[in-house]
């Protein structure tokens, strides 16, 4: 069967996977340990396809890992996208790099005569086991002077104002803010308030706060939406082209846009041909009958978590799997950070 990838809607351009954290929640397994960056050939190659199709286009943001680790690249890649006429939403940011007042205005305004007109500044438990909340809220401060406060997102506003009576100069340790705020109410607020995805570390590192189900829960009906939305795909620096939330999975070549949203039957890339004629049940029984598969006993919280459980055993047989990309995703997720344990009994 042939499917049509359509040109998106939205999106976002990530220009390296290296970040100055390794969260437990990265949905992308980002870490200081990835080196690459995307060249300034693959940007002219990208934005210039792009361009061809930006009647669709709503807007695109610049995303990392922490994007601002290379300031320069992110300011090429508003002026090329200005050349090519893709508008940009935003520019992430962790803020881990506001630690004075001086180099923190010196960059926004940088960013903005470059042409930037929005910011995005990350705000988690996540983060603050690593970045102290003083240069976050340096960072809010001095870009809504810059920005506009209206310019200014934060995500999410539910944790910034939890943590204003927080020492603002030490980080915190995941386990002691699940301790203060209670692991069945941390749990509520990573999965409504932050929207937490189960993929990624966050599948592997956070599990233990959520009801495990058996693999065949989550059998029946296809991927076919998520995989085929033209919402939300990311273009990372080896140029694969991500569908929406499910990293560490390539539809194909981003630089080569005209091929990629031609109708295709996906034979050579199998793990995607299944997930869109069956969905995670018929991705399951073909890894179990041809490559011996064993879900874990204690079972899954999301079919999600259950996707990449799946296609971490089959890259672990093989790093040929085309649609199976990058390795290094794959790489990373083999060391953990931490495992949390389930939730304390005399929490429930």
């Amino acid at each position: 069967m042939q499917y049509s990838i359509p040109p998106p809607s939205s999106g976002g351009i990530i220009l390296s996977y290296q970040c100055s954290n390794r969260c437990r929640h990265c949905l992308y397994a980002c870490s200081p340990r990835w080196k690459a960056w995307m060249t300034e050939e693959m940007l002219d190659s990208v934005f210039s396809q792009l361009s061809e199709h930006r009647r669709f286009l709503t807007g695109i943001h610049i995303a990392g890992g922490e994007p601002l680790l290379n300031p320069a690249l992110v300011m090429e890649t508003i002026r090329k996208a200005k050349i090519y006429r893709i508008p940009i939403d935003y520019v992430e940011t962790n803020a881990f790099w506001c630690w004075n007042d001086e180099k923190t205005e010196s960059v926004f305004r940088k960013l903005t005569d470059t042409g930037l007109c929005r910011i995005l500044i990350s705000v988690s438990p996540f983060h603050l086991e690593f970045i102290p909340m003083d240069r976050v809220h340096r960072a809010v401060s001095i870009a809504g002077k810059i920005f506009g406060i209206q310019n200014v997102y934060i995500y999410t506003q539910y944790f910034l104002q939890q943590f204003n009576e927080i020492d603002p100069y030490q980080p915190l340790p995941l386990e002691d803010y699940l301790e203060a705020s209670g692991y069945e109410r941390a749990a509520m607020a990573f999965a409504t308030e932050y929207a937490l995805v189960p993929n990624g570390r966050a599948a592997l590192e956070l599990d233990g706060l959520y009801q495990h189900l058996p693999a065949e829960h989550f059998f029946g009906g296809t991927c076919e939406k998520e995989l085929l939305n033209p919402h939300h795909i990311h273009i990372d620096p080896y140029g694969n082209y991500i569908p929406g939330l499910c990293a560490g999975l390539s539809l194909g070549d981003a630089a080569c846009l005209k091929h990629l949203f031609e109708p295709q039957n996906f034979q050579d890339r199998p793990v995607i041909e299944r997930l869109l004629e069956g969905g995670v049940e018929t991705l399951y029984k073909w890894a179990v009958s041809s490559f011996g598969f064993k879900p874990r006993l204690e079972g899954y919280i999301a079919k999600c978590q259950l996707c990449l459980g799946i296609r971490r055993f089959l890259h672990r047989q093989s790093t040929k799997w085309s649609e199976l990309q990058p390795d290094m995703f794959y790489e990373e997720l083999e060391t953990p950070v931490t495992r949390l344990c389930a939730v304390p009994e005399s929490s429930e």
